[in-house]
């Protein structure tokens, strides 16, 4: 464990190499400490040796290294609190979530964007897993002669809604119509996830002669959109902001890290949270190759049947932790009152 002194001087390093992205000069922590230059020079070596910061090779200056980072989230870091950071951004959370016309999807998606907007790092949200819930009822609303809306109300009243299009084919709309029938008939109280397979597998083997009558094409949009339905709800805002991260100014690192974002690797890493509280984590503990520079701070919501969603941001290991803590655990309590509230005014819940 650290001595106080050592504390105080890793703190140190750590906040400034956060707000400057330059390395921390021994004469900038003796004035801040009024101690003398080989006193802080002596500390410096020990947290050397421990492995809590590096030398630079290009000056005299120190930077935290990933045990340094660790050490100081787990142990110094104070969280900012609202006379600190902006209050303002807590206000925008808000109004996202008391606009009563916006739609839970699309209040996350608000979300999400404005977490990146904010902090300038890359945001992503997860919805809530609805891949258990059961299939109530399936409509289908005409848009346009080859589009439709597919609406599905789940057995817990949520709704999902797919565009499905026709373009390829004549559709007679008495037709589709009674291809929803059917499908009503067959597919009530069935799984989410299990109705493409269960419609692939009526079609397959011919349970259903009706089905014969009607070009394959059309099963066939229905089930990409169940597919679309089963998978968890994955938005990301904000990847260009790694553009502007000293960390990632190499194009190959940078590459990596978006090719993260595309193939959803993310999902995996940022469900892995059994504590249902924050989780931080930093350099080797993502688990992913080549992306050691890099921190992922993620916290869980739950909606009204408990089912989980998350709320994370990605950005270097330099991330400013004390401020960008408090803000995603804000928007993460806004989320479930939204949830819980329907669409109730959330403002009320700053006072709280």
């Amino acid at each position: 464990m650290l001595t106080k002194r050592q504390s105080e001087i890793l703190k140190i390093i750590v906040e400034n190499y956060v707000e400057t992205a330059e390395p921390v000069s021994s004469k900038s922590i003796c004035d801040i400490l009024n101690v003398s230059s080989a006193t802080v020079r002596n500390e410096m070596v020990v947290l050397e040796k421990e492995g809590y910061i590096d030398k630079t090779h290009t000056s005299s200056g120190r930077v935290p290294l990933e045990a340094g980072y660790k050490f100081y989230v787990q142990y110094l870091m104070n969280e900012a609190n609202e006379t600190e950071f902006e209050s303002k951004s807590y206000e925008l959370v808000d109004k996202v979530f008391a606009n009563a016309i916006v739609e839970r999807e699309d209040a996350i998606k608000k979300a999400c964007s404005l977490l990146a907007d904010i902090t300038n790092y890359t945001s992503v949200a997860l919805g809530p897993d609805t891949a258990s819930s059961r299939v109530s009822k399936i409509e289908l609303v005409p848009l346009s002669q080859d589009k439709y809306m597919m609406i599905v109300v789940t057995d817990s009243g949520h709704i999902e809604s797919k565009i499905v299009s026709f373009e390829d084919e004549e559709c007679d709309p008495e037709e589709v119509k009674k291809v929803v029938d059917i499908l009503n008939d067959v597919l009530i109280n069935t799984p989410i996830s299990e109705v493409s397979f269960r419609l692939k597998y009526i079609v397959d083997n011919h349970l259903i002669q009706e089905f014969i009558k009607y070009r394959e094409s059309i099963i066939n949009n229905f089930i990409d959109a169940f597919m679309q339905f089963a998978e968890t709800n994955y938005y990301v805002s904000g990847s260009s902001n790694m553009l502007v991260q000293p960390e990632f100014k190499d194009s190959n690192k940078l590459k990596k890290l978006i090719d993260v974002f595309e193939q959803k690797e993310l999902v995996k890493i940022i469900k892995d949270n059994p504590s249902g509280d924050v989780k931080i984590k930093i350099g080797s503990d993502i688990g992913l190759e080549d992306i050691d520079d890099a921190a992922i701070i993620s916290i869980p919501y739950k909606n009204e049947r408990g089912e989980v969603g998350n709320i994370a941001l990605v950005g270097p290991s330099r991330m400013d932790y004390k401020r960008v803590i408090p803000l995603i655990k804000y928007i993460a309590k806004d989320i479930e009152k939204y949830y819980g509230k329907g669409n109730e005014n959330v403002k009320k819940g700053r006072k709280e």
